[in-house]
């Protein structure tokens, strides 16, 4: 006898009309693999497919098409593939699901409750699932409602033996998860008590990472450099460390044999591993990354980038910042200019610290002849600003404003100031109206003239 699924088809039935004929159940076979780690132990999606086939080739079902989806079920409307096949339910494409178990079709009260409410409205005629079938019957839809409401209380009592268990496991001084680099874990030991031993390979450059910005200001571009070009620091899968993993490092508390779990929830414990590193220089090298500006290796832009060369290999010059804290509580800045390498990796050029930059370059000014300098017209619109400026300033009417007397134009006087004192944006714009190549050979500013053609 053909099934008849919708109730007003039973209550046709009952009043003696005769029922639609409804055709053979379309049924849509749902496969389900959570990625939580509760259910590492259900089939696989594959082998579910496998057992569902054969379950409808003995029982002479139409299986129409299979949905394979890899997500969990904790939380209502969170499943795409499953979403989807409601949909389809409701377009009238399918009106009979195929599952492994009633937990692979729902563990929350959300999903479960669709489910019910569309074999209320007839949509769905059908459920099987392996050695239990479920029509719109109040006993079937209880049944139903029953296991599946008894996965969701398993999947909630998991969670917390997982919560509980993890607060145990942090208060013997276990922190969860792996390790940070610098620590190896120790393979043997029983899980959730596995020891991590300091790594005596990357634990001495983990410590030499601290104290070099603790001790020295270096900042994480320049750290980065050091661990890609001199070092050769690789992470455990034998990559470069990014430079946001280099500021996650300095920023761990793990190496001073402390942590806290969870993060920002305050509560602090003393760990079981070795610590690399005191508190006294976690807590220096904190205050001096407050002090160090942070960014991408070359983001910071520097007063005379890009308009030298390096003498040695024709290479840019570029810059890099250090930041020192002085006994007195004072925060000194030093820029240094370089060759960037990018033409020659191995290219001796020495550094030059921005003072002395600036000292050659005002003895450069004062050789050069005044109509190279290219700045004439700049400082006269300057000086003509200047005195409109002083004009409102002394509050002169229109007629006394001629009876202020512009200085004479010196054009080396304006340069050497702007070069001392002047803005970033203003000492560039100097510099650009240079008609000579200035190259650093040697710590030297040298000055080659460009032969005319």
């Amino acid at each position: 006898m053909e099934n008849i699924g919708s109730f007003e088809a039973q209550k046709g039935v009952l009043q003696g009309e005769r029922p639609i004929p409804l055709g053979p159940i379309r049924y849509c076979l749902y496969s389900r693999k959570s990625t939580e780690q509760d259910e590492l132990q259900a089939l696989s999606i594959e082998s579910q497919v496998k057992e569902m086939l054969a379950t409808a080739e003995r029982d002479g079902l139409l299986v129409t098409e299979i949905r394979r989806e890899s997500h969990s079920a904790k939380a209502s409307g969170q499943r795409p593939e499953f979403n989807r096949l409601i949909d389809d339910i409701k377009l009238k494409r399918f009106d009979g699901i195929l599952a492994w178990a009633p937990d692979r079709l729902s563990r929350n009260a959300g999903d479960l409750g669709t489910i019910v409410d569309m074999m209320d409205q007839g949509g769905i005629r059908e459920i099987r699932t392996n050695g239990s079938r479920f029509t719109n019957s109040p006993s079937d839809k209880f049944m139903l409602m029953m296991l599946c409401s008894q996965a969701k209380l398993e999947n909630d009592n998991k969670s917390i033996n997982i919560k509980r268990g993890l607060k145990a496991k942090v208060e013997m001084g276990y922190r969860p998860n792996m390790a940070p680099l610098g620590y190896l874990h120790d393979k043997n030991a029983d899980k959730g008590t596995k020891r991590v031993f300091i790594d005596p390979e990357r634990a001495p450059v983990i410590r030499e990472m601290f104290e070099k910005v603790g001790y020295r200001c270096w900042p994480g571009r320049q750290l980065k450099k050091w661990l890609d070009d001199e070092i050769i620091f690789r992470s455990r899968a034998g990559k470069k460390v990014a430079l946001s993993s280099v500021y996650a490092i300095l920023a761990n508390p793990f190496y001073t044999g402390r942590y806290e779990f969870p993060i920002k929830s305050g509560k602090w414990y003393k760990g079981k591993h070795d610590a690399i590193i005191t508190q006294e220089l976690f807590d220096r090298v904190q205050e001096n990354l407050s002090l160090i500006p942070k960014g991408t290796h070359g983001s910071k832009e520097f007063s005379f980038t890009r308009l030298f060369s390096c003498g040695a290999c024709n290479a840019g010059i570029t810059a890099e910042e250090k930041v020192k804290k002085l006994s007195d509580g004072t925060v000194r800045r030093y820029v240094y200019y370089h060759c960037t390498r990018q033409l020659d990796k191995n290219c001796r050029e020495t550094f030059l610290r921005e003072e002395a930059l600036v000292a050659q370059l005002i003895q450069v000014i004062d050789k050069l002849n005044i109509d190279e300098l290219g700045m004439t017209e700049i400082v006269k619109e300057e000086m003509e600003k200047l005195q409109r400026l002083l004009a409102v300033v002394s509050k002169l009417d229109s007629n006394q404003q001629n009876a202020f007397i512009m200085p004479k134009l010196d054009v080396r006087a304006c340069a050497r100031l702007i070069l001392q004192d002047g803005s970033k944006e203003d000492k560039r714009k100097l510099l650009e109206q240079l008609k000579s190549r200035v190259v650093i050979r040697g710590g030297k500013l040298i000055v080659e003239r460009v032969k005319k053609s």
